[in-house]
């Protein structure tokens, strides 16, 4: 053995593997170091690092095998001893060796001294740069009263409003972070839903006149507690309190997550007012309007009504009282007109003291988006300028989540629904628990995508954030009858009716559906119930009409579609377009067609002149099924120039009214052009019955559409349409039958 280790010194095969090694790991420090300065990816190591593990014994191999002679490389057995130069060759090793120790060396040193400082700089900043994030959980009321809960809360919320001053602060949104609220989750989790660093959770104990609060402020990765304090005060003055705290910890917050000396916050300044029973009752206010029912938005009206009577310069109350008017439209409670009315005038005053306020121009452009699109269609010079309104109030406020809302359905109504997908996911990047946005996501994905099953998760977690929302309750109904699940459709329907029973549309809703499967006795009686909680309301009337209609009582359906008519009924639910077409098939069916353009032109005068502009598609569908009215009458002439001009303005308003079957049928009939009516019917026909739940009342009870009924194909599908709803009717009735033995 110590012979072949002498060897290996005389071949100079070790001072040749100690060379490799140490050019090997200046290498490997070269890599290290320069590769980042030049961008290239430092990964690219391992695999030099594995070639010249590989290349190691190969080269101790060869230097054992040849040896360097001046003549050059020999085979070491063909070199004589006496002429070998193997101690020059070993010398010259060593010296090489040293050299680059001594390079390796200064790379090591100048990577410490002069690249090291760089990278813990650009490592600090990277660190504080993610720390400038926040979630502030609803403060915990420990008092055991929920008449406290109000307090705990509405520091929460002056947190939010105090925080979304700072600069560079990113902070979680409000719906995100109220999901949690009293919820057993850990923090680190909450942290990753949120796409936060930091946590700022809380306590609130009242004891007689003092209140304990208790903050602390948590790095959410590692649990570490960056900052915590307890506030002992008394309650003389709670609302001062509350400001005093959300101060504290506002600059608290300022300091810890971006070290830097903390900017003025002001609560008056933030919210608008310094005035504490005014900003008691906001919070009052504020609670009642985010369950947003049918009987709580009245009541948050009249609380913020409040909150202006101690403050008539209240700047969020306003806004807040606004924004309940718009819920109240949604909901029905208010004409989208009467609503409009309501919110400029308390907007102009907000903008009046604030012309940058964007909240307020969200809303604003929203309405003015919406009453463009009703008058001019989606595809107007109109609309595309209002959306691009939309478009640059949102840059001005990103966090303006019902503009990402209004966009996606300004998308959907242009037919572009992957835009419509897109706007909702960038909203839901900023909030991931807005119920609203899961609310849209979800119906796009299942009314324009027919992905059913990704739009129930949306709206399952929808229902998460806000459980006693109908919205998002009724939401999975449209999923169910998708499915071709009607009895379970139903159900979600009666579910949405429990938590908000005060709302007359949700059985006026459900009726709508007995009428069509054929449940006439459950449907009368849930319409008693919507005529005794709202019977002057557009759904309640339409739906009466509808009763009427579909029990072929033609004389009564006049009268109620006149009274609703002439009474200017808000086109709520299609409410209008149901008295119009109610109006003039019944005055058909009772022989008084050539009735019907006395009766418009004294409600809308012009109507019947074929020059006539319609001023709204509402007014556009008037003229339509007058149209019908005037062929049934004979008057041909006048009802092909009508027809002539309302399909130009259907052209430029809505150009995409061609792919509808229904109304391309009802066009053919009025143009007397049975085949083609017949085709568009059998298309319209043959579509799932859970697209075509009212066929009857578009065939048989429309007197211009029975001629059609006539076709042997027409009959034939209207024959499998029958048996159809006859198999869903049973299988609610089971299921009706099921839920009363249950009780």
């Amino acid at each position: 053995m110590t012979g072949f280790v002498a060897e290996l010194r005389k071949r100079n095969v070790l001072r040749v593997g100690a060379a490799y090694l140490v050019v090997g790991w200046l290498v490997l420090q070269f890599v290290d170091v320069v590769f980042p300065m030049f961008g290239l990816d430092e990964a690219l190591g391992r695999p030099i690092l594995m070639i010249m593990l590989v290349g190691l014994p190969v080269t101790l191999i060869l230097s054992w095998v040849f040896e360097l002679t001046p003549e050059g490389i020999k085979k070491e057995s063909d070199v004589d001893r006496s002429e070998s130069i193997t101690t020059e060759t070993g010398r010259m090793l060593d010296r090489s060796i040293i050299v680059i120790l001594m390079l390796a060396i200064g790379l090591l040193l100048f990577d410490k001294f002069f690249l090291q400082p760089d990278v813990e700089t650009q490592t600090q900043a990277s660190v504080a740069s993610n720390l400038k994030s926040v979630a502030v959980l609803p403060f915990v009321n420990l008092s055991g009263e929920g008449d406290n809960e109000y307090f705990s809360d509405g520091l929460t919320e002056t947190l939010l409003h105090m925080l979304a001053q700072v600069p560079e602060l990113k902070v979680a949104a409000r719906t995100s972070v109220f999901s949690f609220k009293g919820k057993d989750i850990d923090i680190r989790d909450i942290a990753d839903q949120l796409g936060v660093a930091t946590v700022l959770e809380g306590s609130v104990q009242r004891s007689g006149d003092t209140v304990r609060i208790t903050a602390q402020l948590i790095e959410a990765e590692t649990g570490f507690h960056l900052w915590s304090q307890t506030f002992d005060r008394s309650l003389d003055d709670i609302f001062t309190v509350q400001d005093e705290i959300a101060t504290n910890v506002a600059e608290k917050l300022q300091v810890t997550l971006l070290g830097e000396v903390p900017i003025e916050l002001d609560v008056a300044a933030s919210l608008g007012t310094s005035n504490s029973l005014a900003y008691e009752k906001y919070l009052l206010a504020l609670e009642q309007k985010n369950i947003a029912s049918y009987g709580s938005l009245p009541v948050a009206e009249g609380i913020f009504k409040e909150a202006l009577s101690f403050d008539p310069n209240f700047i969020e109350a306003k806004v807040e009282l606004a924004f309940t008017y718009s819920l109240q439209a949604e909901t029905g409670l208010l004409t989208a007109d009467d609503a409009e009315e309501k919110i400029r005038a308390l907007l102009d005053q907000v903008l009046d003291a604030k012309p940058d306020h964007a909240r307020s121009l969200g809303l604003l452009a929203s309405i003015d988006w919406r009453n463009v699109i009703n008058q001019y269609g989606p595809n107007s010079a109109q609309t595309v300028a209002a959306e691009d309104y939309l478009k640059e109030v949102l840059e001005m406020s990103p966090g303006n989540l019902d503009l990402y809302f209004v966009l996606a359905n300004a998308s959907v109504a242009s037919d572009d629904d992957d835009d419509a997908l897109a706007w909702i996911d960038k909203g839901l990047e900023r909030d991931p628990f807005s119920a609203r946005l899961l609310l849209a996501r979800g119906r796009i994905l299942s009314n324009q995508l027919d992905r059913h099953d990704e739009a129930e998760e949306a709206f399952e977690k929808g229902r998460e954030v806000a459980p006693g929302w109908t919205a998002v309750i009724l939401a999975s109904a449209d999923v169910s009858f998708a499915r071709q699940d009607y009895a379970e459709g139903i159900n979600w329907y009666q579910r949405s009716m429990q938590a908000d029973p005060q709302d007359h549309e949700l059985p006026a809703l459900i009726a709508r559906f007995y009428y069509q499967f054929g449940l006439v006795d459950e449907a009368d009686d849930m319409l008693l119930r919507a005529q005794a909680l709202a019977p002057q309301e557009p759904t309640t009337l339409s739906l009466e009409l509808v009763q009427q209609l579909m029990a072929e009582n033609h004389e009564r359906s006049v009268v109620l579609a006149k009274d609703m008519i002439s009474g200017d009924v808000d086109n709520r639910m299609g409410s209008l377009n149901i008295a119009v077409t109610g109006y003039v098939t019944s005055m058909i069916e009772l022989g008084k067609a050539d009735a019907v353009a006395g009766y418009f032109e004294s409600i809308r005068p012009g109507i019947s002149d074929p020059a006539y502009v319609p001023p709204s598609l509402n007014e556009a569908f008037m003229q339509f099924l007058l149209v019908q009215a005037l062929v049934k009458a004979g008057a041909f002439d006048t009802a092909n120039a009508i027809l002539a001009s309302l399909i130009a303005f259907a052209d430029v308003a809505r150009p995409d009214w061609r792919d509808n079957d229904y109304l391309m049928a009802m066009v053919s009939v009025a143009q007397g052009d049975r085949d083609a009516a017949i085709e568009y019917a059998i298309q319209d026909l043959d579509q799932p019955f859970n697209k075509q739940m009212n066929w009857s009342a578009n065939y048989q009870k429309i007197a211009w559409m029975k001629p059609l009924l006539k076709d042997e194909r027409v009959a034939l599908r209207i024959s499998e349409l029958e048996a159809e709803t006859k198999a869903a009717g049973d299988e609610v009735r089971v299921m009706l039958a099921e839920q009363r033995a249950a009780r």
